[in-house]
């Protein structure tokens, strides 16, 4: 330990006033090194802390009622440095503060943020190389991101080559007096009546749009169907689904505009007797 127990040099010896001005230059010169804060502490006293390993260099506040830690006695105090570090634990960033990624000249840069709210902690693990050209980032749901392949939204240049199955979900569609058929939903569609009912016309139609909608009859059948002005019949007449009660018909559709959908009616499909 290096502690001075004062720095008053009172009237004495010269061989006691030589030995306790040493001990007070030793301290400065220690930095008041020591296991345990020094017994005469005043305001802004720097004390190195020599319980901890690196010891810890430490400040007394201009309150005098505690320390501030500078850092460790360790290659710059422990900090990482302003021109690179290697960090060995993790790095919060407070209040949607941004990682920024400059650009050669550091004049602009790409940011990275988390949202606003989030409502439980979530981490990410990136895939451990890297994928092949046009592949995107995809999650495994557990937070585990890879690199795979997907069909573009929209191709304007050329065709999409598909070497899989393409399948399209089937949405159950609401029973009402008139049934709402939104194709932004899906392709396929299914709906059971449990009455007489309008198919009524659909919304966000886009040309080209193709699918079926199956339309099932209820335990009671005898249910009608009608339909909106939209569609379009062979022959320009309308079908006569199948009344049987749990029959299944199947009316499959092509958009051709927006106010026409053309239907061919596939009725009572069911297995070979």
């Amino acid at each position: 330990m290096a502690q001075a127990t004062d720095y008053s040099l009172a009237n004495q010896s010269g061989s006691a006033f030589r030995t306790e001005l040493n001990s007070i230059l030793g301290a400065i010169q220690t930095l008041n090194s020591g296991s345990s804060a020094p017994s005469n502490l005043v305001a802004h006293m720097v004390f190195l802390d020599t319980s901890t390993t690196p010891a810890t260099l430490k400040i007394r506040n201009a309150a005098n009622d505690g320390f501030i830690t500078l850092g460790t006695a360790s290659t710059n105090f422990g900090l990482v440095s302003a021109s690179g570090a290697t960090f060995t634990g993790d790095i919060t960033l407070n209040a949607r503060s941004d990682v920024r990624f400059a650009d050669a000249d550091s004049s602009n840069y790409v940011a990275l943020q988390a949202p606003a709210t989030v409502s439980s902690n979530v981490t990410f693990t990136l895939p451990a190389a890297d994928g092949t050209a046009n592949q995107a980032l995809k999650t495994d749901a557990s937070g585990n991101l890879g690199f795979a392949s997907f069909l573009l939204a929209t191709e304007t240049t050329n065709g999409q080559v598909v070497t899989g199955g393409v399948r399209g979900a089937i949405t159950t569609l609401t029973d009402a007096s008139t049934i709402a058929v939104d194709m932004d939903d899906n392709n396929n569609f299914q709906v059971t009546l449990a009455g007489n009912r309008t198919l009524g016309n659909p919304t966000n139609v886009v040309e080209g749009q193709t699918g079926f909608i199956e339309v099932i009859q209820d335990g009671t059948g005898s249910r009608t169907l009608s339909y909106g002005s939209n569609y379009r019949f062979v022959g320009g007449s309308a079908p006569t689904l199948t009344t049987t009660a749990s029959a299944k018909d199947v009316l499959a559709y092509a958009v051709l505009s927006d106010e026409k959908i053309m239907i061919t009616a596939h009725l009572d499909v069911k297995a070979a007797s």
